[in-house]
């Protein structure tokens, strides 16, 4: 079976730009992306802890009123507590921007490099971000599906709990899915692509990716898998398309279907309103426990059969190239 991926412009214009300064040694490589991952990670949390400093302000003035001492323990307790409620989700969301920008500069100002080798290529954004967004709810229902039939998941209604939030939280994943694809994706895996091959920086993005979301709640074994593979996925579907975008969209919508259409779990994180209700049933090798379907086998499944889809199934509404004889008649 022939493979793909490889071929696409994206990966031509990134080993093709002159002004594309990234160091040859992975080990070297690696090491920045850490280190430039980290202090966006940073900068995120400054934003949403400045967001919510209002409200821990007013609460630590009650306290004080009411007993007239307060610990650090109990600030950072209650930070914690807001910082998980529902309500601020949209909050934590919108300041994950900050990384995306992050990213971009970095990539313009120190790597040189134009921003199109990261994937944002203007021609055919639109039409890529909408097929994203149908493959990613459909992978997720997909999952969702196989879940149900495994005894994973049982359904107990419909919600319906279309109020404001239910709408911020989408654009929030929006935000969200865009975020985490520049950096993995539009950063890390293109920097690697400069000097090494497809395999190599799929992989360093993907281990990356997963361990990112290592202290998440209920994060297991089977989730760093199924988390390396989601890396593997969107690596494959950039290089496929060509683009950034539709792998921005398949990421928001998956995030979006999983916490506020399904109801369940996004990575052990409750997101707020949501469409349908379900809960987890089972075992936790079928449901994922704490962490959500993204830590159970269906999730594996799904993914190996689209990153398959990816890398070796052709598109069968690409234009075929003419034959010798066709460029004759015409």
């Amino acid at each position: 079976m022939k493979l793909l991926v490889p071929d696409s412009h994206l990966v031509n214009d990134i080993r093709g730009q002159k002004t594309f300064r990234v160091p040859k040694n992975l080990i070297l490589m690696i090491l920045i992306y850490f280190g430039i991952f980290f202090v966006l990670q940073i900068f995120e949390s400054f934003g949403m802890v400045f967001g919510i400093m209002p409200s821990v302000f007013a609460w630590a003035n009650e306290q004080m009123s009411n007993s007239g001492a307060l610990n650090s323990q109990e600030v950072m307790d209650k930070i914690n507590s807001l910082l998980e409620d529902p309500s601020n989700t949209f909050l934590m969301l919108l300041c994950t921007g900050i990384a995306t920008i992050g990213a971009m500069l970095y990539c313009r100002v120190v790597e040189g490099r134009k921003v199109r080798t990261m994937g944002f290529y203007k021609k055919g954004a639109l039409v890529s971000y909408l097929l994203g967004l149908v493959a990613g709810f459909a992978a997720f229902s997909m999952l969702v599906g196989i879940a149900y039939l495994m005894g994973g998941v049982k359904f107990e209604g419909w919600r319906g709990q279309f109020t404001g939030q239910f709408f911020l939280i989408l654009l929030g994943f929006g935000i969200q899915g865009m975020s985490e694809e520049t950096i993995c994706r539009g950063f890390m895996m293109t920097s690697t692509l400069r000097h090494k091959n497809f395999w190599i920086a799929s992989l360093v993005n993907a281990l990356i990716f997963a361990l990112a979301h290592a202290f998440n709640p209920g994060f297991t074994l089977l989730a760093m898998v199924n988390l390396t593979l989601c890396g593997l996925l969107f690596s494959a579907y950039v290089l496929r398309t060509g683009n950034i975008w539709g792998a921005c969209a398949f990421h928001s919508i998956w995030n979006f279907a999983q916490g506020n259409i399904y109801g369940l779990p996004v990575s052990g994180l409750d997101t707020g309103d949501t469409a349908i209700s379900m809960s987890l049933t089972g075992s936790d090798f079928v449901n994922g426990g704490a962490f959500g379907l993204e830590a159970s086998i269906g999730c594996t499944i799904v993914q190996i059969v689209f990153i398959l889809i990816f890398l070796f199934v052709p598109n069968p509404f690409a234009k075929k190239p003419e034959t010798p004889a066709q460029e004759v008649s015409a």
